[in-house]
């Protein structure tokens, strides 16, 4: 029996970093040579080995999985993504390794960018007679509160800014789904391919770019539906 593995933050962000310098090293046209931009229909998986220890990370942009980005509310939304998590926490039905034979010992998957958001419950009109019992209190303040009239107005264009800027930031936010696995193969001997699903790559994308920095040595590939497979031995 296999102890179940656990891929610490430090390790990942190494291994981040090392796979970006590779891919401006060798030159590489993917998106990873930009930086792994935020691209619907396209994802990314980098490959790692240590030894006999194969580490993967997938990344994919929410919308390309789910078809939405925000937090999810709706029930139609909730088992979108739950259905998306079975997927990926499934990575055999995902892809498969090719030259040698290894054993997944871990599989996470973070969909924590769409976690549902409790919408704040109405507040119920109970201080109706409250407010009575203060509203002799009220009007005297009113000529306090017209003293104020224009200085409020003169806010309102300030706010209304801010709102403005908010909306804009709203809208260019986005959200992605990660996965990682580990995997222990049974020798060190080199990967040869990495394949995906031949009636198509996963989710329906368009593309997955790979990069690969491995004990045999590193490269970037292309997986399209047309051509689903990455050669490791570039």
């Amino acid at each position: 029996m296999h102890a179940r593995h656990t891929v610490s933050t430090a390790r990942t962000g190494k291994l981040l970093r090392v796979l970006m310098i590779s891919a401006v090293a060798c030159g590489c046209t993917t998106t990873w040579a930009a930086g792994g931009a935020h691209e619907h229909g396209a994802a990314e998986l980098l490959l790692s080995s240590e030894g006999k220890d194969i580490q993967i990370t997938f990344n994919a942009p929410a919308q390309s999985l789910v078809g939405f980005e925000s937090a999810a509310i709706t029930e139609e939304q909730k088992a979108a993504v739950a259905r998306a998590e079975a997927i990926l926490m499934a990575p055999h039905d995902l892809f498969s390794l090719t030259g040698n034979s290894c054993e997944l010992i871990d599989a996470t998957v973070d969909v924590s960018s769409l976690g549902a958001v409790a919408t704040a419950p109405s507040q119920p009109e109970a201080h109706a007679d409250h407010s009575e019992e203060h509203a002799d209190d009220h009007d005297d303040h009113d000529d306090h509160d017209e003293d104020h009239a224009s200085t409020s107005d003169n806010h309102v264009h300030e706010h209304h800014d801010h709102d403005d800027d908010g909306d804009a930031s709203d809208a260019d936010s986005h959200s992605d789904v990660s996965a990682s696995y580990t995997f222990e193969c049974e020798s060190n001997e080199a990967l040869t391919r990495i394949v995906f699903n031949r009636d198509g790559l996963p989710f329906g994308l368009e593309r997955i770019d790979v990069l690969w920095v491995a004990d045999w040595g590193q490269g970037a590939g292309q997986a399209t539906p047309q051509s689903p497979s990455v050669n490791l031995q570039n």
